[in-house]
């Protein structure tokens, strides 16, 4: 990314915008694309910033990813335990993959973690989604088997998780 990027929370006016950037990024990994059910989720994102914190990437004042935080307990919490913070729905317009939008959000996610005392920050990532996997790694994140959890009987989820120092 050669123009300077934003981490901040997202404006109420960028909701629909993160709904369909996330609806769009997801649609490649998802079993039934663009109409499978989990769509209508990713589309929410009013929802997700009602509920969790919803963080926007923006560059030269266009949107180029976004990230939800979860704290342990609250409602968009699945697997956060004790003093992890929780990821959920990281999503990058496509144009701008692989430019270190993502690194960025999770950068930030991690600083905050740290900031606020967090041990670690937790995510799940579906098992067919190899890049994602990949990218996760490379951020210093490891599996954590023992985690896993199948949210459908035909959808397996992966725990990861990265220790704060």
């Amino acid at each position: 990314m050669t123009a300077p990027l934003a981490v901040r929370p997202a404006l109420t006016g960028e909701y629909e915008a993160i709904g369909q950037l996330t609806a769009h990024a997801y649609a490649p990994v998802l079993s039934f694309g663009t109409t499978d059910p989990y769509i209508r989720t990713l589309q929410d994102a009013a929802g997700r910033a009602e509920k969790a914190e919803l963080w926007a990437a923006v560059s030269q004042g266009q949107l180029a990813g976004t990230v939800t935080v979860c704290r342990p307990g609250g409602p968009y919490a699945e697997i956060a335990s004790g003093r992890e913070l929780e990821v959920r729905m990281l999503a990058v317009d496509p144009t701008q993959q692989r430019a270190g939008v993502g690194a960025a959000l999770m950068s930030a996610v991690h600083a905050t973690a740290a900031a606020e005392g967090f041990r670690a920050v937790v995510l799940s990532v579906i098992d067919s989604n190899a890049g994602a996997r990949r990218f996760y790694a490379s951020l210093g994140y490891e599996r954590d088997p023992e985690r896993d959890w199948q949210p459908l009987p035909d959808v397996t989820l992966q725990v990861w998780r990265r220790a704060l120092s």
